[in-house]
């Protein structure tokens, strides 16, 4: 059957391309002023007179964004990897095994909800500075995992909640245990939000700043985003260069998403209609 148009669909496809151009232009730009010139850039920074791809190569290995780029998929990588057991044990035994008091420690997990990074930085510095981690890839490893793992539980808990019990009792009849049904079972069905919750961890672990800023001033083992703020003080004026490093900096994101796009949607829309 054919779709009846309307004036309000119409309004609304126009107010979705217009957010998508909204969303898009930006990435664009950045790419387009990525390959000019330094003085096509200053002169005529919404059109592209010249192409300069070698900017990406300057970018790589005159500005070291790989060596900062290298450290970032370390910390983000060994990041992701500990959130995923944590999240993923402790979103099941509050959803499936649901010990004595489970409701009480799942609220009392939850207040990490409240609490934001710029509330902590003064604590979390104090004990890295006690325990002699200032200055060490451990000092954002250990912050970076706290962060994110509250909304991440929240949110894997109602979506194992919602999954059939009669799974686990069929398995459980096979002689499964509950390692062996959370590997063989929930967790193939979990895929949805598992790519939602990677995607979001993953976006604010690769782009952190601000605790990274305060922690490292080794050159050696400076993420992406520090490099970036460094490599501008060093091509200060030479605006395609930097915005080569800017789209290196983005293409892990966009090819994450881009992957796990399918997952990420049902992930996102999981819970909404139960059966």
């Amino acid at each position: 059957m054919k779709k009846k148009i309307t004036l309000s669909y119409v309004l609304s496809q126009f107010a979705l391309l217009f957010l998508a151009v909204l969303v898009i232009y930006p990435l664009f730009f950045v790419l387009m002023t990525s390959v000019k010139s330094n003085f096509d850039v200053l002169t005529s920074p919404f059109t592209i007179h010249s192409f300069k791809p070698q900017n990406y190569i300057e970018a790589w290995k005159i500005g070291k964004i790989g060596k900062y780029f290298m450290n970032s998929v370390f910390i983000t990588a060994v990041t992701l990897l500990v959130q995923m057991v944590v999240i993923v044990l402790a979103s099941y035994s509050f959803g499936k095994l649901q010990p004595w008091g489970h409701n009480i420690l799942l609220i009392v997990y939850m207040t990490g909800l409240f609490v934001t990074s710029e509330m902590i930085t003064v604590p979390n510095f104090m004990t890295m500075k006690a325990l002699g981690l200032t200055g060490s890839r451990l000092s954002l490893l250990f912050p970076y995992v706290t962060n994110g793992i509250a909304l991440a539980t929240y949110i894997m808990t109602n979506f194992i909640r919602e999954l059939p019990r009669e799974l686990d009792e069929a398995a459980t009849m096979d002689g499964c245990g509950i390692f062996q049904n959370l590997w063989s079972i929930t967790l193939p069905l979990m895929k949805p939000v598992l790519a939602t919750v990677t995607i979001f961890n993953f976006q604010g672990v690769w782009s952190e700043f601000y605790w990274a800023l305060i922690m490292i001033k080794k050159e050696e083992i400076k993420t992406l985003p520090l490099g970036l703020m460094n490599f501008q003080s060093q091509f200060n004026t030479d605006y395609g260069i930097l915005c080569a490093g800017l789209m290196i900096s983005i293409i892990p994101v966009l090819a994450l998403y881009l992957k796990c796009s399918s997952q990420f949607i049902g992930g996102i829309t999981a819970g909404a209609v139960k059966g």
